[in-house]
């Protein structure tokens, strides 16, 4: 089976890149393009205040909010410590790992590993326990945050089991959300492990940048309240 891998972490390769051109494409909220910033030099950073690329309207972006920069004849994205993250959209599955934080519609979802539980100890008097027996062990779960960062819902995720995320179809439904899709995302099971699919929503599955994560053309990315779209030539 072919690795999931929604994000792409950037490769060695020896060359020096001589052309730095690439250009950012603001979307407003159905992706109609409203502005355009070409770009020519190895760094382009992104904040509300500093910067070379400055949007001091919106209240969601950091003073300095993220970098984008030409390594190893990729472009990455880094976040600089933002408050509110710097998110990449998927353009294919990508395997969870412990810790990672997803966007799906408004919502901001963290997922992270419980490990197998160990056997239960049997009762001296040999009487069995009531209780579900299907699933027999969580080892993961997903964590809606609040704005503050505080927990809300959650869902625990067993092997063999599927979650489906929507506003009005799933396991887990945000009817409350007007920009989730009625189906948006996929949380698949393989074997111990869990992959995110976008189910064909209209807004997209984004995770928060850990480190640098490489980019192509056409990839998006949210810092703030913006959307933008690298376009490389």
């Amino acid at each position: 089976m072919a690795e999931a891998s929604g994000l792409m972490r950037p490769s060695a390769l020896p060359e020096r890149r001589t052309d730095l051109a690439f250009s950012l494409v603001q979307l407003d909220d159905v992706g109609t393009p409203i502005n355009r910033y070409e770009r020519k030099s190895l760094h382009t950073t992104i904040g509300r205040n500093d910067g070379d690329l400055r949007f001091p309207e919106d209240p969601f972006l950091s003073p300095l909010h993220a970098k984008l920069s030409w390594e190893q004849q990729r472009l990455v994205v880094r976040d600089l410590g933002s408050r509110n993250g710097t998110w990449v959209f998927l353009e294919q599955p990508h395997r969870l790992i412990d810790g990672d934080l997803l966007l799906v519609g408004s919502q901001v979802l963290r997922f992270r590993r419980l490990g197998y539980p160990g056997p239960h100890t049997p009762d001296a008097d040999a009487t069995r326990r009531m209780g579900s027996l299907i699933p027999s062990a969580d080892i993961a779960t997903l964590t809606q945050l609040r704005s503050d960062g505080s927990p809300r819902d959650v869902i625990h995720l067993s092997p063999g089991r599927d979650v489906r995320i929507g506003r009005e179809r799933g396991d887990w439904i945000y009817p409350y959300d007007p920009s989730m899709s009625a189906e948006h995302a996929l949380i698949r099971s393989e074997d111990a492990d869990f992959v995110v699919l976008d189910a064909g929503s209209r807004n997209g599955v984004a995770m928060a940048a850990r480190g640098d994560i490489a980019l192509v053309h056409q990839s998006r990315i949210l810092v703030g309240d913006k959307l933008l779209r690298v376009e490389l030539p």
